[in-house]
């Protein structure tokens, strides 16, 4: 490949070599050498000995080498050879006084002189040419070497012409010859420098069987004759290229001919060259249908390769027949048939090829799709006789070469079986099964396709991306029964966690990483087999920047013009302090405390935009990532501008949301009741829009009605004043979930007893009144009451009044019930005088 620096040094050394050879006449005088001892020898042109006279060899630059021009070369033998150039002269040799001048430095040490002719406007198509080469040495030079010659030969001419008697170029209806019948081609250039012919013959049936080849001229410019023996009909054609002396290719010739058909046409629907019938078999007899393509066809002769049958059966009078062939054999087999015509020639033979089915028949789960861990049921039925047994083996998918496994299965006494298999790997494309006989036969394979999906656990990752913190990790396989998973972080083995799924096959995990940059987490799932399923990963990346937060001047958000704290913190154990940069300014270092946290606290000077920047600092001493933290600061005026709820029953501990602008979680908050006292209440929480506020205040001792809330800002000493946000309501009732009931026999003198009943919250004190048909009894308080004959049929009932610190007491009342008789009390007995059971009272 010439380059334009190489181009543009040769004509700089032309410049030269002319003011050295001017006034010479070349080619008739050599100069005279003062200082150098001979001429250079051992001349090559092109790599081919130096041609003492014209034309020399016949060259083509394109065809000699990358660099695609011709080279001069030769051999020096001076005394001295440092700083020596090279001196040719190339001229055409019908203008000698007008040589081409190539300058070329030697190189220091070399004794080889040397050019490359790479300038194809001169050295131009169909020229002869002459050169010679001498040695400089300063202003000295070596004699003029002997004189070369070459011819230059760009083109390859005009394509040849082909012809051929046997197999002129025709047309598909005019087909001549035949398959065997040989055949000539000629071929002719018109070009007088041919000295070979390259050829390639091409069949459409068969376009893999001719490769190109080279045929000698009989003379320079002459003919040559290639022959064929066509294996096959139909179209074929000879493509023909002549090369000349330089090696050049002339134009494309092709010769397309079409070779008869004299083979007989072959047809079974028994045996079909596609997918087997099966419901042919091994024995059994189909019919193959002959039709003969050859005139005169007296009969057809056939036979199946490989020892099978043969046979022949005639022909009618429209050149067909029917052959009922047995095959002997189950597989792939070839069927030859060829036509005998009525003068006994024997005419090239068809090759029909067909499979004989006897492979076993599957049914049961051929679908062929199934999880790793998981089986498939085939259920075999045998084709062949005398069945004992099946084989199968596996085949895989990809270029790896696996042995081949073959796996018995007894056959039952009707040549049945069933075959499980388990998936236990990916990367199975099918199984092949075969049947096997009592006496060893082997049937031809059945292919079932499978499906192996490999059940890789899906993974997912909740947490944060930096470095030192843990990342929770849940799992999940289609695998059936997986009675662990098996975890791994960033594939090392010390790592590795074997875990019990849950009740739904899930798996939840965690993992600590102090890698800073990518990670990944592999999870693979076994069940109690030692299956394992594919790899499933998660992937992320850490960081080691630090993290920052900040309650007064928050991400996003915006800040008070008040003085304010920012944390800086990070999860790496290797954190001695940090650097800060607020709005690009020079960092600055604080150091970390005890546990690796810094507080910044800082005052704004102006409201607006600011942009902090924060790295960690290592006891390497060098800086990590930054971490980018954007607020704004505001002076608007804080407002509040509505409470919630409206009504807050008083008695204990109550949450209040206060809604309005610029709020901040250090704002004091109090509520302040009617003529009394502000209650102090406690902020809780701050939405990130500082809209809303919650806090916490102690309304136990409050008294009922309207109450304001009062804001103290934080940053600034003027309260925000809500006047009436609220009521404060009475404390909420203790509620009655289950009613007081009287238990006991409700009847004339008994004594019955009240059960309290359900609150809620429980009640911490109880008061009781009894009443008869709604009227209060008087003194009956008790949780017991005796009841007096003068409440005969009346209904009696209870009320209970619960009471509870903070809540309302409540009263219930229990289901009234009618007092009864009772029983009758036994007969007063007679008692004497003088009886110790004598009344003293009463007057005897």
């Amino acid at each position: 490949m010439r380059t334009a620096s190489r181009i543009h040094r040769r004509i700089a050394a032309l410049g030269v070599a002319v003011t050295l050879v001017c006034g010479a006449a070349v080619g008739l005088t050599s100069a005279t050498a003062t200082a150098a001892e001979s001429a250079p020898t051992d001349l090559k042109t092109a790599g081919q000995p130096c041609a003492g006279s014209a034309p020399g060899p016949y060259l083509s630059p394109e065809r000699l080498g990358i660099a695609q021009a011709v080279s001069l070369q030769g051999s020096y033998d001076g005394a001295d050879r440092r700083g020596l150039r090279a001196d040719f002269q190339v001229w055409d040799v019908t203008d000698p006084a007008h040589p081409q001048q190539w300058l070329e430095e030697m190189g220091e040490g070399s004794d080889t002189v040397h050019v490359q002719l790479e300038d194809d406007s001169r050295q131009l198509d169909g020229v002869t040419y002459a050169w010679r080469v001498r040695v400089l040495d300063g202003t000295d030079a070596s004699p003029w070497s002997s004189t070369c010659h070459f011819t230059v030969d760009r083109s390859g001419g005009a394509a040849p012409t082909v012809t051929s008697a046997e197999y002129p170029a025709n047309e598909p209806g005019s087909a001549t010859g035949a398959i065997g019948v040989p055949g000539r081609f000629t071929v002719t250039s018109t070009s007088a420098d041919i000295v070979s012919y390259r050829y390639r013959f091409y069949s459409a049936e068969l376009p893999d069987e001719y490769q190109e080849s080279s045929v000698d001229a009989t003379a320079l410019g002459g003919p040559a004759v290639v022959t064929i023996t066509p294996r096959a009909a139909s179209h074929h054609s000879l493509t023909v290229y002549a090369v000349d002396r330089a090696g050049n290719r002339s134009e494309r010739a092709v010769h397309v001919f079409y070779v008869k058909e004299t083979r007989p046409e072959v047809f079974s629907a028994a045996y079909p060259q596609s997918t087997p019938n099966q419901d042919y078999n091994v024995g059994v007899p189909g019919a193959f249908e002959f039709r003969a393509t050859v005139a005169g066809t007296s009969f057809f002769a056939w036979r199946i390769d490989e020892g099978g049958p043969s046979g022949t059966v005639p022909a009618d009078a429209s050149g067909r027949a029917t052959a009922m062939i047995a095959p002997t054999r189950g597989g792939r087999q070839t069927l030859y048939v060829h036509s005998v015509t009525r003068d006994g020639t024997a005419h090239a033979p068809r090759a029909y090829e067909f499979t004989v089915d006897n492979a076993p028949v599957l049914t049961g789960d051929t679908g062929g799709e199934v999880t790793i861990g998981s089986s498939l049921t085939l259920h075999l039925a045998p084709r062949a006789p005398q069945v004992a047994a099946y084989l199968y083996w596996p085949e895989y998918s990809g270029l790896e070469e696996r042995p081949v496994v073959k796996t018995t299965v007894p056959a039952r006494p009707d040549g049945s079986a069933d075959l499980v298999w388990t998936a236990t790997e990916t990367g199975v494309d099918g199984l092949r099964i075969q049947s096997r006989s009592a006496d060893g036969t082997l049937s031809t394979p059945r292919w079932q396709n499978i499906s192996v999906d490999g059940a890789l656990p899906t993974v997912t990752r909740t947490g944060s991306t930096a470095a030192g913190t843990s990342s929770t990790f849940t799992a999940r396989s289609r695998m059936a029964n997986i009675v662990d998973y098996v975890a791994t972080l960033n594939g090392d083995d010390s790592s590795r966690q074997v875990l019990k799924p849950a009740s739904n096959g899930t798996v939840t995990f965690s993992f600590t990483t102090m890698v800073i940059g990518h990670n990944y987490v592999s999870v693979i799932a076994r069940n109690a087999a030692g299956v394992q399923t594919q790899m499933g990963a998660e992937a992320w990346t850490t960081t080691d920047e630090p993290q920052v937060t900040s309650v007064d001047f928050p991400a996003n958000g915006s800040g008070r013009l008040a003085t304010g704290t920012f944390t800086f913190s990070s999860y790496l154990p290797d954190t001695v302090g940090y650097q800060y940069s607020m709005n690009d300014e020079p960092y600055v270092r604080i150091p970390a405390r005890a546990d690796r946290t810094a507080v910044l606290t800082w005052t704004p000077t102006a409201e607006g935009g600011y942009h902090l920047k924060v790295r960690r600092v290592r006891e390497e001493g060098f800086p990590s990532a930054i971490m980018d933290y954007r607020f704004a600061v505001a002076t608007g005026a804080t407002t509040v501008t509505s409470a919630a709820p409206g009504t807050v029953p008083a008695g204990d501990l109550r949450t209040i949301t206060v809604r309005g602008t610029l709020l901040h979680p250090q704002d004091k908050v109090e509520v302040t009741p009617v003529n009394k006292l502000p209650i102090r209440a406690w902020v809780k929480t701050v939405s990130a829009d500082r809209t809303t506020l919650t806090a916490e205040v102690d309304l136990s001792l409050a008294p009922t009605g309207p109450a304001s809330v009062t804001l103290y800002p934080y940053g600034t000493l003027k309260p925000v004043v809500l006047a009436n946000a609220f009521t404060i309501a009475p404390p909420p009732p203790l509620l009655s979930v289950r009613k007081p009931a009287i238990s006991g026999t409700v009847s004339v003198g008994a004594t019955v007893s009240v059960l309290p009943g359900e609150w809620t919250p429980s009640a911490e004190h109880y008061w009781y009144q009894w009443s008869a048909n709604g009227v209060a009894i008087k003194d009956a308080d008790d949780p017991t009451f005796t009841i007096p004959l003068a409440l005969l049929g009346q209904r009696l009932t209870v009320e209970v009044s619960a009471s509870r610190d903070r809540y309302t007491t409540t009263t219930a009342t229990s289901t009234a019930t009618v007092v009864t008789k009772g029983k009758r009390p036994p007969p007063r007995p007679i008692v004497r005088p003088d009886s110790p059971w004598s009344d003293p009272r009463r007057p005897s």
